[in-house]
């Protein structure tokens, strides 16, 4: 009973912040605008209620684009988040860790994902969940360019990999069709070395889960092979964290983790701030 109360109260004090502030209020510049991907791990099963204090408040200058509504609402207020009972994925602690580090300016996520996606056959440039996450970058961007907002795409995050473990067809072709995506993703953007950070699927996939995902060795292969090739393209180990029990959702802990890691990574490449930081750009363990 006491986990309904406060899961009620966070909601209510979310609900106020979205109705007392307009998108022009929300987004000022200048902008950070990270790009984030994948599947159901990118969706999150992080639960609000499980929250560490640190987290519960988010900073004012973080702002996520509403895929539905096609405006900037508050973090963990956009209609997917609404619909999914505030669960969370990696970029509720990757955007606390960015609005910190850049208090001067607006942190923006515009996030696609959908469970049990695959890249053979939905996410490669062309197909549908491809082109629903271009559209909706593009509306996110159409609006800040229309407010007059000075922005800059800071990096792509991508989890995903899991479905196309299913099969040696699609595990075999992962790499090709990473590569193609990563490819699209630059010129779409205009940035020709655009980051790229992603979670290396959990080897926890090999235990027992409800669904089959036999190749898992192979897609981790393939997300290695092309971090190792590309230098703009950086690497999380995920199998030291924590899932719920079917071996495949990152649990509350691990989805802030997750998050933590990936704004590391970005931050390590940031020239301001590179000299402050030890940790290598290519992996955070």
């Amino acid at each position: 009973m006491r986990l309904n109360v406060r899961f009620t109260v966070v909601a209510c004090l979310m609900i106020v912040s979205l109705c007392s502030v307009s998108a022009t209020d929300l987004v000022k510049g200048p902008v950070k605008l990270f790009l984030l991907g994948g599947q159901s791990n990118m969706d999150g099963c992080g639960q609000t209620e499980e929250l560490p204090e640190a987290y519960q408040t988010h900073p004012a200058n973080i702002v996520t684009w509403d895929n539905q509504k096609k405006t900037w609402v508050p973090l963990t207020t956009d209609s997917m988040s609404l619909a999914r009972r505030h669960q969370f994925g990696p970029e509720l602690a990757f955007s606390h860790l960015l609005a910190k580090a850049f208090p001067d300016h607006t942190i923006a996520i515009a996030k696609t994902s959908a469970g049990g996606t695959k890249l053979h056959t939905q996410w490669v440039p062309g197909k549908g969940m491809y082109q629903r996450f271009m559209s909706n970058v593009g509306n996110a961007r159409a609006q800040l360019e229309e407010a007059g907002v000075d922005y800059e795409i800071g990096g792509m995050l991508w989890m995903q990999g899991e479905s196309d473990s299913e099969t040696v067809e699609m595990a075999e072709a992962y790499e090709a069709n990473l590569k193609l995506l990563i490819a699209d993703v630059r010129k779409q953007t205009g940035q020709a070395e655009l980051p790229f950070v992603m979670g290396r699927i959990s080897s926890s996939l090999l235990k027992k889960t409800p669904w089959n995902f036999d190749q898992a060795r192979t897609v981790q292969a393939a997300q290695e092979a092309v971090a190792a090739e590309d230098k703009q393209v950086h690497i999380i180990h995920t199998d030291a964290l924590t899932t719920k029990k079917d071996n495949t959702h990152f649990d509350t802990k691990a989805q802030l983790t997750l998050g933590k890691q990936m704004a590391e990574v970005i931050l390590s490449l940031d020239s301001d701030l590179a000299a402050e930081s030890n940790r290598s750009p290519k992996e955070a363990d």
